[in-house]
């Protein structure tokens, strides 16, 4: 029972530690740190270490009333993570599986659902991993040297674009939001139909 307790305090420890550790160099690193952490937002989530992360920045949202910098930065995890689906439904041959990859692309897109798209697809087709944060880091760059700020805590949908609009500033803002998401979309359909998948993978009909 100690060893479990102690076992416990020292994961508690060291995830506290990544966290932290990813806020401070999220903020610190201007748009590098904003790519660099939406790149890894998605593996993140898979570990369950997002939620440590997300404690402080809620925080200062509620304190603030604005999201920016790396507090942002896992609305364009999600959308390269649709553009993972959409490039793999493209590109597999094989019908079935095919249309998983479309109904895991209309989970994301409507519902802002990624795990259809994480479980049944990335675990399956390694390469999407790489392909995601890919498509996260470039949406992530143009976020972060745009500024792109959000007002509201939403779902990962795509209603989720109208959290970028405020009344000051309103069509910039919004703007440079789309357009992030937009890139983190298109880079993960593109990278994943070209990189996504072996031969191998794309013999299966």
């Amino acid at each position: 029972m100690e060893n479990t307790r102690l076992g416990l305090r020292t994961s508690n420890i060291v995830g506290n530690a990544i966290s932290n550790g990813l806020a401070w160099f999220g903020t610190t690193t201007g748009f590098f740190g904003v790519a660099v952490i939406a790149a890894l937002w998605e593996f993140l989530v898979l570990s369950g270490m997002h939620l440590a992360l997300m404690m402080p920045m809620m925080a200062s949202f509620f304190e603030t009333g604005i999201q920016s910098g790396p507090m942002v930065s896992g609305s364009f995890a999600t959308w390269a993570c649709f553009g993972v689906a959409l490039g793999a439904a493209l590109r597999l041959r094989n019908k079935e599986e095919k249309s998983t990859a479309f109904a895991s692309f209309t989970a994301g897109i409507l519902g802002g659902i990624t795990e259809p798209t994480l479980y049944g697809i990335c675990f399956r087709y390694s390469r999407c991993f790489i392909t995601s944060a890919i498509g996260a880091f470039v949406g992530g760059a143009y976020a972060g040297i745009t500024n792109v700020c959000a007002y509201a805590i939403t779902s990962s949908n795509f209603l989720a674009l109208l959290s970028f609009s405020e009344t000051q500033n309103l069509t910039i803002n919004l703007i440079n939001g789309i357009i992030a998401c937009a890139i983190s979309l298109v880079v993960g359909v593109v990278a994943t139909y070209f990189f996504g998948f072996s031969k191998k993978d794309l013999e299966k009909v």
